[in-house]
């Protein structure tokens, strides 16, 4: 019995205890039976909480045939490498999460047909055709489906239908819930050539979606928008940032749209929307950024491009948002670059506190809203705008902040700034708030509290009207031709308005306003500040009448722009040195043309000189050598100032000598007193006498005299005494 047992443990310990299902049978007389019925799976299959770890050795275990079918619901898989050109994944499987852990996926797609699926950390490096998945980097059909921190880049090839993401329902059945969160979206489209699809991101009838924080960037070519009887949809469209169509409350907010054009086909109306919105009421598009650019359009030629458009909905409110587009095409009458556009038939638009900002070379609307499918009604208030375009006579050649063809809208506080790239006149159309291109039925406005800035003559333009009001609209007009008043509101016909109210809407030139700005200081509750007044009669101007257009060069000898530098102006300087240079009188000045004598200069001291007698000369030599040549004490009315003598090292030159005194007479403050007093100028001013080398020279001439004077003396002194 022993033996048997010995041989029966090593027989047991022999088996491949990975077999799952296996029996064991040990029987040893009426010994029981032992049954192993334990399933261990191999590693990294199946781990804890029910996460599946996806190789290549193992994914066609899970995506048999590139299906996830049902048997794998409520699991978790996890990439846990790169793969190459897998085609489509299809998701089939309720409640699973897949996880792309950063690795890359190349040429790999998903359809995802379950509810409750969620996509995260993908990574999708795409650049083939996709028919089979309808072009779609992921293609959605299901509700309560997650896109979270999923990454595509997608480089379509030539002519064919594409996708980033594209979630598709029906009208009478939507899908509900969709999430699209922090993820990146890079799409080149090439359809070119071909009416297919080029979308980065596309919604049809997905009810309460949320698309927040994300990135989408799309460079499209341009292409015809296909309008219908009943205008534009989101089918009307061939490329897209973003189109999201018949998806009811709908939110979107703090995401960033870069759309840029990449190619420009053969078109009539070559076109581009960044973002359409279009049949989604109660929609909330808020906190996002949209920047668009077409830079192959060349001046002269007319593109049309549109940074949010929305169509036939009701209730939406647009806030918060940054759009810019800018363009270097556009021609006269034709062209658009509109960061907003609404049409109609449309209700509750509520576009609020929005920053646009547009250039082309076309006409162009900050906001841009019609009735022609469709009566519209909306509220335009505390938004910014910037607008620049080409501004013509011509009712197309529009350049506006907000062009109102509206059933009934309010536009209130609303700060305009509209510039036109050509020169313009009072007849050409270039306003703050317009209805200028006309549409049928009645249009009624209330138009308040606008400031405008802007090269034109008007704030407010209305074709027609019926019961509006247009009331406190500033114009601040850049326009030198504009007049200060109270024209800023234009009404054509007033045949054409059915009782209308307006008042108060003024005109402003720039000038005039940035200065009142400028110089309103306030002093509180009392604050009586005016602007101050020229009571002194100071003029900039500058007579220039001395100055020769000739190319000769004309010397003077005093400066020909600043009165008072010559005779010849009416009036002089009076001279009050201070800082220890000489300083010349009036004999001198009319004598050397202006020039300050004792700066160096032997012609201005000539004159001088010539007059001293042999005794003004041994006095100015005596008083020179004073307390060694360093302090002399003068009088000045009635007054000692001691006045330290030049110490510089560079004494002027005799060749600048007419030019440099010239320039210290010019650069002195001139005193009004001093007219006509040219007689006292030299006995108001001190002088203070240089002690240097080229006087030392001179007196060594007087000197001799004197001392041989001296000497005689002293021997007739002598001779006497003798």
């Amino acid at each position: 019995m022993i033996i048997c047992f010995i041989v029966s443990v090593s027989s047991v310990s022999a088996m491949d205890l990975n077999q799952t299902n296996s029996t064991v049978d040990l029987s040893v007389g009426e010994v029981s039976v032992l049954n192993v019925q334990e399933e261990i799976p191999d590693e990294p299959d199946l781990v804890l909480n029910d996460t599946i770890y996806i190789t290549s050795d193992n994914i066609d275990d899970y995506f048999t045939d590139g299906k996830l079918s049902s048997r794998f619901d409520n699991k978790t898989l996890i990439f846990s490498q790169n793969f190459e050109n897998l085609g489509k994944l299809e998701i089939n499987a309720k409640n699973v999460t897949i996880n792309g852990a950063g690795y890359i996926l190349k040429n790999t797609v998903f359809q995802v047909d379950a509810r409750d699926v969620t996509l995260s950390c993908l990574n999708l490096d795409l650049d083939s055709e996709f028919p089979s998945n309808d072009g779609a980097g992921i293609e959605i059909f299901s509700d309560n489906v997650n896109l979270i921190n999923v990454n595509i880049n997608y480089v379509v090839p030539q002519n064919v239908e594409a996708y980033g993401i594209y979630a598709m329902g029906i009208n009478k059945n939507p899908l509900r819930n969709l999430r699209i969160k922090n993820s990146y979206v890079n799409f080149e489209g090439h359809n070119d050539d071909v009416n297919v699809y080029n979308c980065a991101i596309k919604l049809s009838d997905c009810k309460d979606s949320l698309i927040e924080n994300n990135t989408f960037i799309s460079a499209l070519p341009l292409k015809d928008i296909i309008f219908g009887v009943n205008g534009a949809e989101l089918a009307s469209d061939l490329v897209l940032t973003v189109g999201i169509g018949g998806c009811n409350n709908t939110t979107f907010i703090g995401n960033r749209l870069f759309s840029e054009v990449n190619k420009r086909p053969e078109n009539l109306y070559p076109s581009l929307d960044c973002m359409l919105i279009s049949k989604s009421d109660n929609s909330l598009i808020c906190n996002n950024s949209i920047f668009m650019t077409d830079f192959l359009t060349y001046p002269g030629i007319d593109n049309y491009l549109y940074g949010l458009d929305i169509y036939d909905l009701n209730n939406i409110t647009v806030c918060h948002n940054s759009i810019s587009i800018i363009t270097t095409g556009g021609k006269m009458a034709a062209g658009t670059a509109y960061p907003i556009q609404i049409t109609g038939p449309i209700s509750q638009v509520n576009i609020t506190e929005n920053d646009l900002y547009s250039f082309s070379n076309g006409p162009n609307i900050g906001i841009y809203s019609q009735n022609f499918y469709g009566a519209t009604t909306l509220s335009i208030t505390n938004n910014r705008i910037n607008v620049t375009g080409l501004a013509g006579t011509h009712e197309w050649a529009l350049v506006a902040g907000i062009e109102s063809q509206d059933t009934c809208s309010t536009i209130k506080n609303n700060i305009i700034e509209v510039h036109s790239v050509g020169d313009v006149s009072i007849d050409d159309n270039i306003y703050g708030v317009s209805y200028r291109q006309s549409t049928s039925g009645d249009h009624q406005y209330d138009i308040e509290n606008n400031t405008v800035f802007s090269d034109g003559f008007y704030a407010v333009n209305l074709l027609s009207s019926v019961n509006s009001k247009v009331v406190n609209n500033l114009l601040v007009s850049y326009n030198t031709k504009a007049d200060n008043g109270n024209g800023g509101f234009r009404y054509w016909d007033m045949n054409s308005h059915n009782g209308l109210e307006f008042y108060n809407n003024q005109v402003i030139r720039a000038f005039d306003y940035f200065a009142s700005v400028s110089n309103n200081v306030d002093n509180g509750d009392d604050n009586d500040y005016s602007t101050p007044k020229n009571d002194k009669e100071i003029s900039n101007k500058i007579d220039g009448s001395k100055l020769s257009s000739t190319g000769n060069e004309n010397k003077y000898s005093f400066n020909p722009l600043i009165p008072g530098t010559s005779k010849e102006y009416g009036w002089k300087y009076e001279d009050h040195s201070q800082d220890g240079n000489d300083e010349g009188d009036e004999s001198s000045e009319s004598q050397n043309g202006g020039a300050f004598p004792n700066q160096g200069s032997s012609s201005g001291n000539s004159s001088k000189n010539e007059g001293m007698s042999l005794k003004d000369y041994l006095v100015n030599f005596i008083n020179s050598n004073t307390d060694g040549g360093k302090v002399n004490t003068t009088s000045f009315n009635g007054q000692n100032v001691n006045t330290r003598t030049n110490q510089s090292d560079a004494s002027p030159s005799d060749r600048g000598s007419d030019s440099s005194a010239s320039q210290s007479k010019s650069s002195r403050s001139p005193d009004s007193s001093a007219s006509g007093e040219s007689e006292s100028v030299s006995k108001k001013a001190f002088e203070i006498d240089e002690k240097n080398e080229n006087k030392f020279i001179p007196s060594i001439f007087f000197i001799i005299p004197v001392l041989i004077l001296l000497f005689i003396g002293v021997r007739r002194k002598k001779s006497n005494l003798d």
